[in-house]
């Protein structure tokens, strides 16, 4: 569930908050484990990617938009400005997401850009929440003045006459797309499903046509199996149930996830959900979007493909067993060098870059297969529960939240009203 409060380090916002006013309850996606999602998940990653892949170009400090001086500099053409790490997210009111990115990327000196989609409010509404925040966070030197936040959904990137898709041509293409979902990508029956693949995909072929270089994909969806549809599941599920057949590699390993009876492989029944229990359907799930993923990618001209990176799951609710995953993909073109057919040259060109589906698609169900239990993880690790719990603390405290407060409402259990 994405935060609808936000904070980042303690020099973006001033000492005394301005937007003391408006109501700081605590809400789900304050509890601690989200803040290990924001670390040891998206921040980790991204870092790691940086450092990889933009490191060299992650410079020139305090120009241009960069500048929080009033007087802009005046800078020589042959000086480029800071190449930003570009970001789309769906951030909660308060930005907490990139507040928390720009404090982890502190010591790599990483700028940041980012296109935001906030359906309740946008940046530019003066007075809002989102606009005070956005205010805020963009006064820090490493976050670039450029950025945006929409009131708009991020559905509607689908549309290309949609203003969502007009500013994600402009901002994009992207280095990190994060996609902290209230709603979900797992087929249930209710929920409107279609919007979300037509915006996940359209976004993806976006990325796919304008990028040269990796990029990430973050989901935070919910996945309720015992409200599953299975006409849904199963359409999502066509590319897995293909792998099945031809490749034996694939099909042995996704037999140690789920039974393969269950998917009636090689024929128009769809998936018999009644022999998977709970944790199956969403291991099912999880290897069928990473795999649709992979599928839809290597269409494209060039092909690219994709790798499930460290991924998680939480409960939310647990009379019915709904759980919150928190999937994390690195999407990679698959690149091929000219050659020369003179053989006039000497120069030795790269090896070209290995497309093997079946064994890409195997890669998924091991990754699947380790995605890990947050809560499992926090109660086995007092010592992690209590740093990320003070983390946290600074967080919240960067928005406006009352620290000590905070702490007394993790003490006592974390009670909100959704549980």
């Amino acid at each position: 569930m994405t935060d609808k409060s936000s904070d980042l380090s303690d020099d973006i916002v001033p000492e005394a908050p301005r937007h003391s006013s408006f109501d700081r309850k605590f809400e789900p996606w304050h509890k601690v484990r989200k803040e290990f999602v924001r670390k040891e998940q998206w921040n980790k990653f991204v870092i790691r990617y940086v450092k990889r892949h933009l490191k060299r170009e992650l410079q020139a400090e305090g120009v241009n938009e960069w500048s929080t001086d009033d007087e802009m500099l005046d800078i020589p053409e042959t000086i480029s400005v800071a190449y930003p790490l570009k970001c789309l997210v769906i951030p909660g009111d308060d930005i907490l997401d990139i507040r928390s990115l720009c404090r982890d990327t502190e010591n790599i000196k990483c700028y940041i850009r980012y296109l935001g989609f906030n359906e309740g409010q946008g940046s530019d509404r003066v007075g809002t929440r989102v606009h005070i925040a956005h205010n805020e966070v963009t006064s820090h030197p490493r976050v670039s003045t450029h950025s945006l936040v929409l009131c708009d959904r991020f559905q509607m990137v689908a549309k290309p006459n949609s203003q969502a898709y007009r500013y994600m041509k402009e901002f994009g293409p992207f280095h990190v797309v994060n996609l902290d979902l209230c709603d979900s990508l797992f087929p249930t029956t209710s929920g409107d499903l279609e919007s979300y693949y037509n915006a996940l995909y359209r976004m993806s072929a976006f990325q796919m046509k304008e990028m040269a270089t990796p990029w990430l994909l973050f989901i935070t969806t919910q996945a309720a199996p015992k409200e599953v549809d299975a006409s849904q599941l199963d359409m999502l599920c066509k590319p897995t149930k293909d792998n099945v057949l031809i490749s034996t590699e694939f099909a042995a390993a996704i037999s140690d996830l789920v039974p393969t009876a269950a998917l009636n492989t090689g024929t128009s029944a769809p998936v018999d959900c009644s022999q998977l229990n709970e944790r199956q359907l969403i291991d099912l799930f999880g290897v069928a979007i990473g795999k649709a993923l992979l599928k839809f990618c290597s269409t494209a001209t060039p092909k690219w493909k994709v790798g499930m990176l460290g991924s998680h799951i939480y409960s939310i609710y647990e009379p019915l067993n709904v759980s919150m995953l928190s999937l994390a993909f690195k999407f990679s073109p698959v690149t091929a060098p000219p050659q020369d057919s003179t053989g006039l040259s000497s120069i030795d060109l790269p090896t070209p870059t290995s497309f093997n589906e079946s064994e890409l698609a195997t890669k998924l169900v091991a990754a699947v297969r380790n995605i890990s239990n947050i809560d499992e993880i926090l109660a086995a690790d007092p010592e992690l529960k209590t740093r990320l719990t003070e983390s946290s603390a600074d967080l919240l405290k960067s928005a406006g939240y009352d620290r000590n407060v905070y702490l007394q409402w993790v003490k006592d259990g974390e009670q909100t009203s959704l549980g």
